[in-house]
């Protein structure tokens, strides 16, 4: 007899869910937002945009549903869905300065970098007491990609105005200077990224490109192997310590370091010419 009302119990929730009919409740709308997100981080996606859907069944109008909806999609690499959803957060909340965000990476995932530099801007123009760093960045991202060093270094350097405690953008900040051949000055930004993230799981890697650049190769190989400390699957490090050690006529070392990188990655033809390269050495 309970398990007949436990069960009928369900069918009745199961059955308010599903109606076509369902009212507004934001309470019951935030239950299933909040379950959803505790479930994307356990990477439960299905079930995930299911609470979603519910969340917005239960109020049409909760834009963090619809969001977070699309960065789940998103992070699927359903970007017709995304853009579906990031569009509809525009409709309800023209001045949603997140959404242009997510709107822009979804351009930027699919080729239209132009448009995706466009929404950037937007986020950027739309509240000027924001904090537009994340924009600022994915700008200076493109920049760095056109080689527009310059550009790059002023647009990150504005991104870490915006957020002073961001390492991210001091690594990002510190390897463009580096290809812009502003070596020394890419070390000071590591060394200051360091203070704030001692852990520097980018941060090592970039300060060994930098030495390496520098022809320190002692220092180079010693920032190498302390970023696979921190993250053991960076597998370019593997690949940088396997060149230092070929250069310092370390074969055997070399040749374990780029056996690492190919388990990792067995298809890239870097990593295999490279280790062709240090048997026939």
């Amino acid at each position: 007899m309970n398990y007949f009302l436990s069960l009928m119990f369900t069918l009745l929730i199961f059955s308010s869910c599903s109606s076509d009919d369902t009212k507004v409740d934001s309470v019951q709308s935030m239950t299933h937002y909040n379950l959803a997100l505790e479930l994307a981080q356990y990477s439960l996606y299905e079930n995930s945009l299911e609470e979603f859907d519910l969340a917005i069944k239960f109020d049409p109008s909760n834009i963090n549903a619809y969001r977070k909806k699309g960065l789940v999609q998103f992070g699927l690499k359903k970007y017709e869905e995304a853009e579906t959803l990031f569009k509809k957060v525009i409709s309800l909340d023209p001045g949603n300065v997140q959404a242009y965000i997510n709107l822009g990476m979804v351009k930027y995932s699919t080729g239209d970098k132009v448009e995706a530099k466009n929404l950037w801007k937007k986020s950027i123009d739309i509240k000027t007491d924001d904090n537009d760093s994340k924009a600022i960045n994915n700008i200076a991202n493109l920049y760095k990609e056109e080689k527009n060093y310059d550009k790059a270094i002023e647009y990150y350097q504005l991104a870490n105005n915006n957020d002073p405690k961001n390492s991210m953008y001091l690594n990002n900040l510190a390897d463009t200077l580096r290809l812009n051949g502003e070596l020394d000055q890419a070390i000071k930004i590591l060394q200051s990224s360091l203070e704030l993230n001692s852990s520097g799981m980018g941060t090592y890697f970039n300060l060994g490109m930098v030495y390496k650049g520098l022809k320190e190769n002692e220092k180079a190989l010693d920032s190498f192997k302390k970023s696979l400390k921190v993250n053991a699957s960076l597998i370019e490090a593997y690949y940088e310590v396997a060149q230092i050690q070929l250069i310092l006529e370390n074969r055997d070392e070399a040749l374990k370091f780029i056996e690492k990188a190919i388990e990792f990655s067995p298809k890239n033809l870097r990593y295999q010419e490279s280790r062709n390269k240090i048997l026939n050495s």
